[in-house]
Order: C-alpha cells, then structure tokens, then sequence
C-alpha cells in the first residue's frame, strides 16, 4: 500500500511540473498588441493656382539683308576712278567709281559750247527777222539748231551723271566686281550693296501656326553662337506672311524686319523666332515632373493632413516644362513635387522646406 501511494504522489507531481511548463510556453507566445511605427516620407510640395499662361512656338529662320542691291554699268567705256573699298560704309549718292568720266565731262563741255552758240545766233537772227534782214525761215532753222543743241547737253549731262556710279541707299559696299582701267559695257555688275542696320528674317511656317501670326506682330528673334553659347535677342516685326503656301513644303514664306544698328547680327546667320500661340487663361499647370504613370494613367500625389493622397488627373498641353491638368486638381491645394516617386496612397509625409 505504501509503494502504491508514493507513485500515486510521484504522478500528481509530475502532472503538475507539465501543466506548470504549458502555461508559462502560452503566456510567452501572446503576440504584443503595439504596431510598429510609420515611417514619414520628406517630400516638397507646391500650392495649385490658376495663372493665365502663354504658349508660344519656335520657327527656324534665316537673315538677309534688308536691301540687297546689284548695281550695273549705265555707260560703256573704262573704269578710271576706283573709291571706297569693299565692306566700306556708304551713305546715300556717295560715289564708288566712275566709268570714262573724263571723255564725259569733255562732251559735256562741247555739248554746253554749242548750245550757246547756237542760242547766240538765234537771238541775233531773232532781232534780224523783226526788221525783215532775213527771212523767216532761216530765223525757224537757228531756233531748231538752238533746241538740238539744247537737248544735246542735256544728254551730256546725263551721261556724265551716268558715268559715276552711286550709292543709291545707306549701306556697305558688300562687292566690287570691276577694277581701274577695266572696260565695261551697259549692263555689266560692278558692285552690290546691302543694308545691314536693319535686316529681314525669312521663315517658312506651317499650316498650324499661320492663323497664329498676323502683320505688325512682335516677335522675339534668337540668335545662338556657336562657339560661345551666347544668345543674341532682337525684337522683329512681321512685315509680311504669304498667302500661298510652297507647293513642295506647304508653308507659308513670313518676313519679319529686325533693327541690326550695332551689326551683331549679318545676312546668312540662321536665328528662330519665337511667336505667342495663344494665352491659357486661368490654367492649371503644373511640372511635367510631377506625374507619374500609374498603370496607364496619369496621377499626381497632394498632401492633406501629413499624408499622401493619389489623384487621378485628366492632362492637356504641354507648354515648355508645364503640362496643362483639366481636372484632378484643385486650386489651393498642396502638389507633392519631390519624393513623390516613393510614395502610395495614405503614406504619411512630412513637408520639407526648399
């Protein structure tokens, strides 16, 4: 009996040791009810508004002179005088060479001889057909040899005229074809003149940007060097827009004048205008950077409340680095423009500073 109660003690005790280690393993393996803290994103954002915005258009184009004049020989004869050199300023009548201008000032002075002979003699028969000394008809012939003469130095006056070659505007002799002593002949090119103080750009625009532009426009003209990367601006006036369009390129040919009065600027250099499309008024525009595609939709990120909310927006045109949002947005409300690329829907977020 003694031996039987001791396992019966031995048992119990066992029992207990178990249930005891059970209960501590239970107690142990309760998960805690605390959740990890959120982590917050810094991101930068900007308030919406609604602006009126401009969008404007880039044409290439090409300078040319404003007046570009090939001058020819009026008389035929040799070239005895040669003046300003080539890329010499010019002003207007000023003289470049003058063409056989020494046989022209001596049939000039014949010419000028002659007629005040023959005016001498008609009024000496004049006074001698009043008194009936001679007849009429040979007074009738010294007024006709007075008019021959007459005319004929008015002829020599013109050709010695002719014989200078003039500047027929303000402008650099930009060529000179002939040189002292060289015969030419009526029509042959002795030198071309251009005006650089003002010079024209032509651009070829397309169907799409016609009925944006209209005569006496203003315009910007950019002019990029090369070698410097500097940027030379003028302001250009649309002087002319062609009615025809090209029938190779189908464009229409634009003229605009642009002032040139410290020559920066020279006839061949290619330049591009940049015109006013049209005005956006009361847009929403935002950086092009501040979309992000979501499964083929557009969507932007704004902040409420220290959190990120995801909007769905409807886009339009893109003008420069703004995009044009149609709706989605709302003025006033806070755009996430950096950090957004990290972020989803609900994320906590925390506004930092530029």
């Amino acid at each position: 009996m003694t031996t039987v109660m001791r396992n019966v003690v031995a048992a119990s005790v066992l029992v207990a040791l178990i249930l005891g280690g059970c209960d501590s393993n239970s107690e142990s393996s309760v998960p805690t009810t605390e959740k990890p803290r959120e982590k917050s994103v810094p991101v930068h954002v900007q308030t919406v508004t609604k602006n009126d915005l401009d969008e404007r258009f880039s044409l290439p184009g090409s300078l040319e002179a404003m007046v570009d004049l090939s001058l020819a020989a009026e008389i035929a004869g040799p070239v005895d005088w040669i003046g300003p050199t080539e890329g010499s300023r010019l002003v207007k009548d000023e003289v470049i060479l003058t063409i056989d201008s020494v046989s022209q000032k001596a049939n000039l002075e014949r010419a000028l001889v002659d007629a005040e002979m023959q005016q001498a003699n008609m009024r000496r028969l004049e006074n001698l057909v009043a008194k009936n000394l001679v007849s009429r008809r040979e007074y009738d012939n010294s007024v006709t040899a007075y008019e021959t003469a007459r005319q004929n130095l008015k002829l020599a006056r013109i050709a010695l005229n002719k014989s200078s070659v003039r500047a027929p505007i303000a402008g650099v002799l930009d060529k000179r074809f002939v040189e002292r002593g060289e015969y030419v002949k009526v029509g042959d090119p002795v030198a071309v003149i251009v005006q650089v103080d003002r010079l024209k750009v032509l651009v070829d625009v397309p169907e799409k940007d016609v009925r944006s532009l209209h005569v006496g426009e203003v315009v910007d003209v950019l002019q990029t060097q090369i070698d410097t990367g500097e940027t030379i601006k003028r302001i250009g006036k649309l002087v002319h827009l062609a009615y025809n369009a090209d029938p190779v390129t189908r464009t229409y040919l634009a003229k605009f004048e642009v002032d040139n009065h410290d020559r920066q600027l020279r006839p061949g250099m290619i330049v591009r205008i940049e015109a006013l499309r049209r005005t956006l008024k009361d847009a929403i525009a935002v950086p092009l950077y501040a979309l992000i595609d979501n499964d083929g939709r557009k969507v932007v990120f704004v902040e409420e409340q220290g959190r990120a909310q995801m909007r769905p927006v409807e886009i339009g045109r893109v003008v420069r680095d703004q995009v044009v949002v149609q709706s989605g947005l709302e003025a006033g409300e806070n755009l996430i423009i950096k950090g957004h690329q990290l972020l989803s829907d609900g994320m906590p977020v925390i506004v930092k500073g530029d």
